[in-house]
C-alpha cells in the first residue's frame, strides 16, 4: 500500500448478527510504528481533515475503501429495499427468498475483495475490537496461512470414522486444537490463533463439526448415503485417504492429449498436456499429485478409485524438449518465449506440422479445441488453373481441399487481407491458415478482382502468383539480341542484356523501367532496342531527317514513331546521339516556337524528340496521335501524380511505354508509384490503394512483409545496375568530407539567426510552420553556413569555407587538375568565378542561364582543351545529362537533404570513358545545419536500399528539426 509519512488505514471486523457474518470498519490514524487504538472511522469529513483526496488515493486503498463502505448494513438495507417498500429492516428484506440469496451474494462479493486486499496490501486488521478500540488487544497476523485439507476414512464394524485435519506447509493439525474463527465459507477465510488463513479447496462450512471434537462416527447404516451426498463433491477437490476400504490403484497414463492455453499477457496460444489416468485427467501445469473417487457400484460397498500421477510424465515432458519446444514459466510449452511473439498461432501450427511426429511420440493430436470450436489438423491440398482473357487478364481458379470441404480461394481472400488465421468451415470448426499464406498470397489477395468464384488478374501483375507452382509465370518472353549493322556502336555484354531485357518487354506488351547507374549507357541501350524493334517488325531502311529549312523525303517504310520526352537540356544531347549511333532514322526536334508547323510530320518520323514541358503545353496536338513507343528519360520528372506533366503523359496513346532513370525514387514511394503507374497502368492499384498497402507500412512502419511484397510485384519491370557491378575497368572513386571553421563573426551571426529559427520552428504552443517556411528558414542557415554575403550583399564579414575552398583550388589549379564545382546556389558560384577572373583563371560554367548552344561548346572547351581547369556547375542546371570524362575532381560547395542530386552530379564525371581516378569532396561548414544534414544523410538509410539497392532519404524535414537545429 502507498501512504504518505502522515496517515494509515486500518481495519476491524466484527460480527453483524442482523447478516450473520463479519462486517469490515475502515479507520484512519496517524501514521505510527506501533498501532494502540482506534478513534477515528474514515468517514469523508475525517479523511477531509486528513487533508486526503479521495480521487488521489492509490487504486487498492481506493477499492478496499469502497468496500467496507458497500457492506455497512445502512448500505446494503438501503441498495435492496427498492423492492419492498414496507421492510423498515434487514431481516424484514431477508424473509424474501430472492432478496435473501441477492444479499447473501453481495456480501459472499465484497468479502472476497476485503480479505485478498488485505492480504494483498497488508493493511493492520484487528478482529472483534472492544468499546475501547484497543486495536493492539485484538490485531490479527495479516500474514495469510495457506491451509490445506486432508481427510480420512477409517472402516470398522460399526460403520467408518471420518476424520479431518488441516495442513500447513510441513505441519499437520487437528482444528478442534486450534482456537478458528470462520469468517467467509467460500472462498474460505479463516482466522486461525490470530492469524488469517484461507482454507484451499473446501467450504469452510465443512469444518464446523470438527471445531469441538477429532472425528464424527458415521454408523453402517448410513455410510452409503451420507458417501453418495457428501463424499463425490469433497473427492473432486481433496486427498481422501481411507483404510477397510477397497482401493483400487490407478497410476498408469493411458493417453496424453495435446491442447491449446491461451496467455493473455502474451496474446498468445501455448501447449498444454493432460495425461488420461483411466478415468480421470492430470494437468501437466498443475503440481495436483493424486486424486480420489468413490465408486457406488456395488451397494453397500462403496471403492475408492486412488489416481495417482506416473514418473513417465517426465518422459513426455523430455519428448517435447528434444522436438523444440521449450517450457514456459507457467510450465506450459511453446517456441522460444523470451522473444517477442506476432503470431498468436505460432505454437498451434507448430502442432499441426509436427502432427505425424508428434503421434509417433504417444501424444493424441486430435479435437484441437479454441474457443469450443476444433481446429483441423488433416493435410490440405491445393488444385489451380488459369486462363488468359482478352483484356490482358488471367482468369484464375483455386480450390483448397480441406478434410470433406473444397474450399474456393475466393472466400479465403478476407481472411488473408486482414491476416486472420482462423477460417471458418461449414461443419463449425477452424482451418488454420498456415502463416505463410499470409505473405505467399497476399498480393494475389490485394490485386485479384472476384467474379462467380474465381480470380481475375491483370498479366503486369503475373508475379502474384509465384506462391502457386502449378501455374506457369513465363508472361515475359525471353528475347534474342542480334547487333545490327544500322547500329553504329559496340555494345559491352551488359548493355547487350539491357536491350534482350527491353525487347523482351516490348514482345510481352509490357512496360519497363531501365534503372541503370547514370553513365552506363542507357541512351545507347534505348537506342538499341529501337534498331531491333525495326528489324522484327520488318521495316525497310532509308530516310532522312524533318526539319523546317530542308526538303521532305518520302519515306519508304513504315516510321517506327518512337516519342522521346526529355528535360529541356537533353533534346539536343539525345538528337545528336541519335545521329550519331542511328543514323538512318528519321528524326525531329519537336521543340521551339514553330513546333506546330512540324505536327503533321508526327505520325511519318521515327524518332520524335520532346520536353516535358512542351507535352504538357501540347498535349491537346499529341494526344491524337497513335505512337508506337513512348519513352521517358529522367523518369522521376513525372514523380508527383498530382502534377500536369504527370497526368498529361498518361493522357498520350501508344502502345509500349519505357522509362530511363537513375533514381527512380527520390524523395518517397510516391515517386515509384508515378512510374510504375506509367509504364504498366494499375500495377499497384489505385494511389489510394498503393498507400494503404505499401507507403504507409514500408515508410511509417518499416513493415518488411509489405516491402518484400513490393520488391516482387516491380522487380519484373525495374532493371538496375550499378557501375561497380558492371563496370569493372571503371576507374577507382573516393569520396570525402572537408570540414570548414566559419570565420568568428560569420558563427555569431549564424548562431544569431539559428536562435530566432529555433523560435520561430519550433514552437510550444504545439502549432506547426508550414513547409514552405521550414524550407525559408532553413534556406537562410544554409546561405549563411556558405557565405554571408549570400544573405547580405553589403556584409563585410569573411567566410571560412569561401577561404578554404579558393585555397583548395588554388593547389588543384598549381597541379593542373581538371575540377567540376558544383553548388546548389548561383549566386555562391559567382564568388568563385569572380575569384577566378580576379586571379586569371580561365573557367567554364553553367547555369539554369546558359542556353542550349553555350552548354555544347562549354563542354567541348572543357573536355578537349587542356584549359580552362575549372567547371562551375548549378546543381540543377547540370545534374544530368552532361558527359564531363576530363574531371579528376567533383567538388560540391553545399549539400542538402536529398544525395541523388549530388550522385547525379558525381555521376558527370565517373562514368564510361572516364580514365583517371575520380576525387569527390564536400565542403562543410562545421556545427551548421550542413554538418546535420550529412548525418542524417549518413542514418537514414530507408527503402530504396531493399527496392534498387539505392541510398534513399526522407523529403520529411520537419520531423528532424529538432535534431538540424540543435547545439
Amino acid at each position: 500500500m502507498e501512504t504518505t509519512k502522515s496517515f494509515q488505514f486500518c481495519f476491524d471486523i466484527s460480527f453483524e448478527k442482523n447478516l450473520n457474518t463479519y462486517i469490515p470498519t475502515s479507520y484512519i490514524i496517524e501514521n505510527n510504528d506501533e498501532i494502540k487504538y482506534l478513534n477515528k472511522k474514515a468517514t469523508p469529513d475525517i479523511l477531509e481533515s486528513f487533508g486526503i483526496v479521495f480521487e488521489n488515493l492509490d487504486s487498492n486503498t481506493k477499492k478496499i475503501l469502497t468496500v467496507c463502505e458497500s457492506l455497512k448494513p445502512d448500505f446494503i438495507f438501503k441498495k435492496f429495499s427498492t423492492k419492498i417498500k414496507s421492510a423498515k429492516t434487514i431481516t424484514d428484506l431477508q424473509k424474501d427468498s430472492k432478496i435473501e440469496f441477492a444479499i447473501r451474494q453481495h456480501l459472499q462479493l465484497n468479502l472476497t475483495s476485503f480479505y485478498s486486499l488485505i492480504s494483498k496490501e497488508q493493511f493492520p486488521l484487528s478482529h472483534n475490537m472492544s468499546a475501547e478500540k484497543d486495536f493492539f488487544r485484538s490485531i490479527v497476523d495479516i500474514t495469510p496461512l495457506y491451509l490445506e485439507p486432508q481427510i480420512q476414512f477409517d472402516k470398522h464394524a460399526e460403520g467408518v470414522t471420518y476424520t479431518l485435519s488441516l495442513q500447513e506447509n510441513e505441519t499437520t493439525f487437528l482444528p478442534m486444537n486450534c482456537s478458528i474463527e470462520i469468517l467467509l465459507d467460500n472462498p474460505s477465510w479463516l482466522i486461525i490463533d490470530k492469524k488469517l488463513g484461507q482454507l484451499k479447496d473446501l467450504n469452510s462450512k465443512k469444518l464446523l463439526p470438527f471445531l469441538k471434537k477429532k472425528s464424527i462416527e458415521i454408523p453402517s447404516r448410513l455410510v452409503d448415503d451420507y458417501f453418495k451426498n457428501f463424499i463425490p463433491e469433497i473427492a473432486k477437490k481433496i486427498d481422501i485417504e481411507a483404510t477397510g476400504f477397497e482401493i483400487e490403484l490407478r497410476d498408469k497414463i493411458v493417453s496424453s492429449t495435446i491442447q491449446p492455453l491461451f496467455d493473455f499477457f502474451k496474446n498468445c496460444y501455448y501447449l498444454n498436456v493432460y495425461f488420461d489416468y483411466n478415468g480421470y485427467v492430470f494437468d501437466i501445469s498443475k503440481t495436483k499429485k493424486t486424486h480420489s473417487f468413490v465408486d457406488f457400484s456395488i451397494p453397500n460397498e462403496p471403492k475408492i478409485i486412488q489416481f495417482k500421477r506416473s514418473t513417465d510424465e517426465s518422459l513426455y515432458n523430455d519428448k517435447l524438449l528434444e522436438i523444440g519446444l521449450i517450457k514456459t514459466k507457467n510450465e506450459l510449452f511453446g517456441l522460444n518465449s523470451e522473444t517477442e511473439i506476432t503470431d498468436p498461432y505460432i505454437n498451434i501450427q507448430f502442432v499441426i506440422d509436427h502432427k505425424e511426429e508428434l503421434e509417433s511420440l504417444g501424444f493424441t493430436i486430435q479435437n484441437l479445441k479454441l474457443e469450443s470450436k476444433e481446429i483441423i489438423t488433416e493435410n490440405h491440398t491445393i488444385t489451380a488453373s488459369k486462363e488468359e482473357t482478352k483484356e490482358d487478364w488471367f482468369d484464375i481458379r483455386i480450390i483448397i481441399s480441406i478434410g470433406d470441404f473444397n474450399i474456393n480461394f475466393s472466400e479465403i481472400i478476407p481472411n488473408i487481407k486482414s491476416k486472420e488465421r482462423l477460417f471458418l468451415l461449414p461443419d463449425g470448426n477452424y482451418f488454420l491458415i498456415p502463416l505463410e499464406w499470409l505473405s505467399k498470397y497476399g498480393s494475389l489477395a490485394k490485386l485479384a478482382k472476384t467474379d462467380n468464384g474465381n480470380l481475375l488478374l491483370r498479366k503486369s501483375n503475373f508475379t502474384a502468383l509465384d506462391a502457386i507452382p502449378e501455374i506457369k509465370n513465363d508472361i515475359i518472353q525471353k528475347a534474342e539480341y542480334t547487333a545490327s549493322e544500322l547500329l553504329k556502336a559496340t555494345l559491352r555484354p551488359y548493355q547487350i542484356e539491357g536491350a534482350k531485357w527491353l525487347l523482351g518487354h516490348f514482345n510481352s506488351n509490357l512496360g519497363a523501367c531501365l534503372a541503370d547507374d547514370m553513365g552506363l549507357g542507357k541512351t545507347l541501350q534505348t537506342l538499341a532496342v529501337l534498331v531491333a524493334v525495326q528489324e522484327q517488325l520488318g521495316f525497310t531502311t532509308r530516310t532522312t531527317n524533318f526539319d523546317l529549312f530542308a526538303n521532305e523525303t518520302t519515306i519508304e517504310r513504315e516510321p517506327l514513331k518512337a516519342l522521346i520526352v526529355l528535360p529541356s537540356s537533353l533534346v539536343f544531347n539525345w538528337y545528336n546521339e541519335a545521329g550519331k549511333f542511328t543514323p538512318h532514322f528519321s528524326k525531329m526536334q519537336y521543340v521551339g516556337n514553330d513546333r506546330k508547323l512540324l505536327a503533321p510530320h508526327l505520325k511519318s518520323t521515327d524518332l520524335i524528340f520532346t520536353s516535358y514541358s512542351i507535352i504538357h503545353r501540347d498535349i491537346s496536338i499529341l494526344e491524337k496521335y497513335d505512337f508506337r513507343y513512348l519513352i521517358l528519360d529522367e523518369s522521376q520528372y513525372i514523380k508527383n501524380k498530382n502534377s500536369k506533366i504527370f497526368k498529361a503523359i498518361n493522357k498520350i496513346n501508344t502502345a509500349h511505354k519505357i522509362a530511363l532513370s537513375g533514381t527512380p525514387i527520390e524523395n518517397s514511394l510516391d515517386d515509384l508509384w508515378s512510374q510504375m503507374q506509367f509504364i504498366n497502368p494499375d500495377i499497384l492499384g489505385s494511389y489510394d490503394f498503393f498507400a494503404q498497402n505499401f507507403k504507409i507500412p514500408i515508410e511509417k512502419k518499416q513493415d518488411e512483409n509489405s516491402l518484400s511484397e513490393l520488391k516482387n510485384l516491380i522487380q519484373p519491370y525495374i532493371l538496375r545496375r550499378t557501375k561497380e557491378q558492371v563496370l569493372k575497368d571503371l576507374p577507382e572513386l573516393t569520396e570525402q568530407i572537408y570540414y570548414c571553421d566559419m570565420d568568428p563573426e560569420q558563427e555569431k551571426l549564424y548562431e544569431k539567426e539559428k536562435s530566432k529559427a529555433r523560435n520561430f520552428l519550433l514552437k510550444t504552443d504545439g502549432s506547426s510552420p508550414d513547409k514552405i517556411s521550414i524550407i525559408n528558414t532553413l534556406m537562410k542557415l544554409r546561405q549563411l553556413s556558405n557565405h554571408p554575403k549570400m544573405v547580405d550583399q553589403e556584409s563585410e564579414i569573411d567566410s571560412g569555407k569561401y577561404i578554404a575552398v579558393t585555397h583548395y583550388l588554388e593547389n588543384l589549379v598549381k597541379a593542373k587538375q581538371k575540377v567540376i564545382i558544383f553548388s546548389s546556389f548561383v549566386t555562391n558560384l559567382s564568388f568563385y568565378t569572380s575569384w577566378c577572373k580576379e586571379n586569371k583563371i580561365d573557367f567554364c560554367e553553367i547555369t539554369g542561364e546558359t542556353p542550349a548552344s553555350k552548354r555544347e561548346q562549354q563542354v567541348k572547351l572543357f573536355q578537349e582543351k587542356e584549359n580552362p581547369l575549372l567547371f562551375f556547375i548549378s546543381l540543377k542546371a547540370g545534374g544530368v545529362g552532361l558527359n564531363i570524362t576530363k574531371a579528376s575532381y567533383v567538388l560540391f560547395l553545399d549539400p542538402w537533404w536529398n544525395p541523388f542530386a549530388e550522385k547525379q552530379g558525381v555521376g558527370r564525371a565517373h562514368r564510361i570513358g572516364q580514365l583517371n581516378k575520380v576525387n569527390v569532396i564536400r565542403f562543410i561548414s562545421k556545427n551548421t545545419v550542413e554538418e546535420k544534414i550529412i548525418k542524417l544523410q549518413e542514418n537514414k538509410k530507408l527503402l530504396s536500399d531493399s527496392l534498387l539497392e539505392e541510398s534513399f532519404i526522407s523529403d520529411e524535414i520537419e520531423n528532424n528539426l529538432e535534431f538540424i537545429l540543435g547545439a
